[in-house]
């Protein structure tokens, strides 16, 4: 099969052309868009016209979907499939979109997933972008007197399951320098296929820095969020019906815009893949 790899920019992605995954691809191909997906850390594949099982398979090209954190946003007959969408709400009856804020997915897990794939199904008609960064590209970018501070730290995550997510300042003062209620990762990890270093950070879930009082570990992680979302590491997604988008966690943030009309109903799919302990 006749595939193009395009770059998105100079630091992350690349637009994949001439595949259909709703169909059997050979391995060959499957193989190539494994290696793009390593060295690009993102991949946009377009006018993919599939249904939740045609979109576990593709995923599967990449890796082995697990269950998601939140099970009530689980597709009942595919679980492994959940859907984002700008029609859920509280339990107060107002809107909730999630992924507003940058961040990594479900990084407060021991073993957190190597990646995530998006299947756009319906998209307002316009805004609702997703910027990315390519926090491998921020590390090798880092000042020497940043770098020798991060490397060897380690940072706790944990889960909140908040609706208005804490200023980085607020969550880290609530916190303490006790791990048992969250888990433990190094700042700076190494990918286990290409052994590139990246800044692993999470603002939504990091509580502290192991050693490092609250104050300068929220001025360290906001720090680290302006260095790394620069524009030259950022790709902004402008979606399109039947896109397919799947992201490295294991070395970029992600983030979603909210500059639509919520009359309008923005529905997409979501996948994650199962990964390894961060090291």
């Amino acid at each position: 099969m006749a595939i193009s790899i395009t770059p998105l920019t100079d630091t992350i992605g690349a637009e994949v052309g001439g595949v259909d995954l709703s169909r059997l691809i050979d391995a060959e191909t499957a193989d190539r868009l494994r290696r793009a997906f390593v060295d690009r850390a993102l991949l946009v594949i377009r006018d993919q016209k599939m249904d939740a099982p045609q979109f576990l398979a593709a995923a599967r090209i990449f890796g082995e979907p697990v269950r998601q954190n939140l099970a009530k946003f689980n597709l009942p007959d595919h679980p492994d499939v959940a859907t984002i969408s700008n029609q859920e709400k509280t339990n107060a009856g107002k809107i909730n979109v999630r992924g507003v804020s940058w961040h990594t997915d479900h990084s407060f897990q021991p073993e957190p997933p190597k990646a995530t794939t998006l299947l756009a199904v319906s998209l307002p008609s316009r805004g609702g972008d997703t910027d990315w960064a390519h926090m491998g590209a921020a590390y090798d970018a880092l000042p020497d007197d940043l770098r020798a501070e991060v490397d060897g730290l380690e940072a706790v995550h944990a889960f909140t399951d908040t609706r208005v997510p804490p200023s980085v300042a607020e969550r880290i003062a609530a916190g303490d320098d006790d791990a048992s209620d969250g888990v433990a990762h190094p700042l700076i990890r190494t990918h286990p296929e290409n052994g590139r270093k990246s800044i692993y950070l999470n603002p939504l879930r990091v509580r502290r820095f192991r050693g490092m009082t609250p104050g300068r570990c929220a001025a360290l992680i906001e720090r680290l969020v302006r260095h790394a979302t620069r524009p030259e590491f950022v790709y902004t997604h402008r979606w399109r019906p039947g896109d397919m988008v799947i992201w490295d966690n294991r070395c970029c943030i992600h983030k979603a815009n909210t500059d639509y009309d919520f009359q309008e109903l923005r529905l997409l799919y979501r996948i994650i893949l199962a990964g390894d302990r961060p090291h």
